[in-house]
């Protein structure tokens, strides 16, 4: 049974509120540094498209790291701007 309204955890987290500022090579470097201390991350996904400036998608390897690793950077500043992550599908 699904709750509305509440999306299950899941592996991938979803990112917005990033620093448009910082070039996509470096903000993949960065994002895979400070999420690898809380799991194995099998992808980082950054678009520089209009539409999806300052956001990112983080994929774990478990359901786990990516629990700890949302709950731990909520707010995290980020060059500069304070992070929001969440459960996405």
């Amino acid at each position: 049974m699904m709750l509305s309204g509440v999306t299950p955890p899941n592996q991938t987290i979803y990112i917005k509120n990033l620093n448009e500022k910082i070039k996509k090579e470096e903000l993949k470097r960065s994002l895979y540094a400070l999420f690898s201390q809380y799991g194995r991350v099998l992808d980082i996904v950054a678009l520089k498209t209009a539409k999806l400036r300052g956001q990112a998608w983080v994929v774990f390897s478990d359901v786990t790291a990516a629990s700890n690793a949302m709950r731990q950077m909520q707010n995290f500043p980020f060059y500069d701007k304070a992070m929001v992550p969440k459960f996405r599908f």
